[in-house]
């Protein structure tokens, strides 16, 4: 009798404990094809969004249209990205969403009825998939004819909005006028009814006269809603967009906070195992003399670094043999013959992976394309043979923004075919050591005065690169380096000793490229879901496809007075916070803290 005692005890305890508020910790989903030419590359505002999501630990996946046909798939994300814009679908109606049919508007609607956080903007679906304009067939996008009505919570119709400017209602994420006063016709929807009481106004459209808002956001059954005037909004300035970066990121850490109600304990993942606040990757292209390798072999086993040669078929016996047998490095794909792979068509494509492949007797999880040069084929083919990841969209930032400091999957598109890989990319550094030390090219001697003005450049990019474009952004830096630049005397190699003495006094997680994939995949199967209730978290981890994940990590608000765990675990502090981690973690594990 006691002890059926006790368990109702419990039962209701636990029973008390769940009822309060539930969330997931947020996945994000960024609908797009894709930039440029559909070889893997991606807008500025989706490197910003990507940059600032994955810092708050919502992992990121870039998707197309075709989701918006698989509610199931659509249900493993909390947070749903759409834009309509130019340069986030290079194309008309096979990529664009500002054409939806009603199925796929429907699924949406769903989705948010069920929790989730929805950001578009005003020409998202106004079209219908044969192209008849919604909004000239009825005069207004509304509840008749636009399956997103309700969800937004107003109707629109076109307006020309010349003379008009967007200025922003919230100040905590754009200070004041958010674009200049459009001087040209501009024909855009703008919201002529507001059909909900959760309406809340981020930003206006204003002209000294009138006034319409320009961005709002609704709650709509257990979702939410954030609808753009313009997507240009959240589009870096630098690009034509309005905004800068820091208001963009703002913005996103707005919609993520949106997507997990009013938490009282804000727990946010780590994207990095072990608490680390960054992450570092050492690789290598081959080519160069033994005396070459030699010094680039000589840095990797004083500080005991864990790295990837990316490899050929033009890399001499002895070399490999060295390559083989150090224990902390391991051998990657650059092709066959090192060609141009823009030049290659599919079958070429094919020919050149297979034939490295079958030169070292090795299944490859990485490669890298020479001269950086991706192609559409390639991309096919490397998720084709089973790769794990590319590492050729090189990471700017300094300059502009090109590549990511965290992985993301690689969308591509070619002649109205569109798809997203699971293929990773992992963008290495965008000037490597070739860059500064290709005096050693030209049929001259290369003194040790022009090594030593070239090493500094070198120095100070890589110190520049680190401290203003990864560390801030609690991102990634691979490096790329090369035995015949790098290696070629104690002068040329000293940036990269002094990179890596930087690097090892911080918090960082020092790895290679296999590692990062592996944790990043096991990112992506991993879902959250987290309850308070008073004082206490209960939260719940789901992992789909593998055993375990090792060493993740959690910001947390404060020190628990108590933490219950069936695993081992440790708290750990550090200049950006209090963190706790985890030994391992498994599907159906759960903990619970209490504040």
């Amino acid at each position: 009798m006691k002890k059926t005692v006790f368990f109702v005890l419990i039962i209701l305890f636990w029973s008390v404990l769940l009822n309060g508020l539930e969330y997931q910790i947020p996945k994000v989903l960024f609908l797009t094809t894709g930039d440029g030419d559909g070889r893997g590359t991606v807008s500025d505002g989706i490197i910003l969004a990507m940059q600032e999501f994955n810092k708050l630990g919502a992992f990121v996946r870039l998707e197309n249209r075709k989701i918006l046909h698989m509610p199931d798939k659509l249900a493993e994300y909390t947070v749903l990205i759409a834009p309509t814009s130019y340069g986030y679908h290079d194309g008309d109606r096979e990529y664009s969403l500002s054409y939806l049919s009603d199925i796929e508007m429907k699924n949406i609607k769903n989705w948010i009825k069920n929790g989730g956080t929805f950001v578009s903007d005003t020409n998202i679906g106004r079209n219908k998939i044969s192209g008849e304009d919604r909004i000239t067939i009825k005069g207004e996008l509304n509840s008749e004819n636009w399956e997103l009505s309700e969800c937004f919570g107003i109707a629109l119709k076109e307006m020309n909005m010349k003379g008009y400017r967007i200025s922003s209602l919230k100040k905590e994420i754009w200070q004041s006028d958010i674009s200049d006063k459009f001087d040209e016709d501009e024909w855009d929807p703008v919201i002529s009814r507001i059909n909900s009481k959760a309406i809340e106004t981020l930003a206006v459209w204003e002209n000294g006269k009138n006034t319409f808002p320009a961005v709002v956001t609704n709650k709509f059954f257990k979702g939410n809603t954030v609808l753009l005037g313009t997507f240009n909004i959240v589009h870096p300035a630098n690009d034509g967009g309005f905004s800068n970066t820091v208001e963009i990121q703002k913005f996103y850490n707005y919609v993520y906070e949106l997507s997990v109600h009013e938490r009282k304990y804000s727990i946010y993942l780590n994207p990095w195992k072990n608490a680390a606040q960054n992450a570092f990757c050492l690789t290598f292209d081959d080519g160069g003399s033994t005396e070459e390798y030699d010094r680039i072999f000589s840095l990797i086993d004083k500080y005991n670094l864990k790295t990837i040669f990316f490899v050929t078929d033009n890399l001499e016996k002895k070399h490999i043999k060295k390559l083989r047998e150090n224990k902390l490095i391991t051998l990657e794909s650059h092709s066959h013959s090192h060609p141009d792979f823009r030049n290659l068509n599919y079958a070429r494509t094919v020919d050149e992976l297979l034939l490295n492949r079958s030169d070292f007797n090795l299944k490859f999880n990485g490669f890298r394309f020479p001269f950086y040069s991706n192609s559409f084929w390639g991309m096919m083919v490397l998720e084709e043979l089973g790769m794990k990841y590319d590492t050729s969209i090189a990471a700017n930032h300094l300059e502009f923004y090109r590549g990511s400091l965290f992985p993301y999957n690689i969308p591509i598109f070619k002649d109205g075919f569109y798809k997203s890989l699971d293929l990773l990319e992992i963008s290495p550094i965008y000037h490597d050591d070739w860059y500064f030390y290709q005096k050693v090219l030209l049929d001259k001697p290369y003194d040790s005065e022009e090594q030593k003005n070239d090493a500094d450049r070198f120095d100070a990019y890589l110190k520049t690169f680190w401290e203003r474009a990864v560390k801030p952004e609690h991102g990634l830096m691979v490096f790329v380096g090369h035995p015949m630049y790098s290696g070629i005397s104690e002068i040329t190699i000293k940036p990269l000793y002094n990179l890596i003495e930087r690097i090892k006094r911080e918090n960082v997680w020092i790895t290679d490229l296999n590692e990062i994939a592996a944790y990043w995949n096991k990112l992506k199967e991993l879902s959250i879901s987290v309850k308070e209730q008073d004082d206490s978290i209960f939260m719940t981890f789901d992992l789909e496809n593998y055993k375990n994940i090792r060493d993740l990590s959690f910001k947390l608000p404060k020190n628990p007075k108590k933490i219950t765990f069936a695993g081992k675990y440790s708290v750990k502090k550090n200049e950006n916070g209090l963190f706790i981690v985890f030994d391992s973690i498994q599907k159906g594990s759960e903990v619970r803290f209490e504040f």
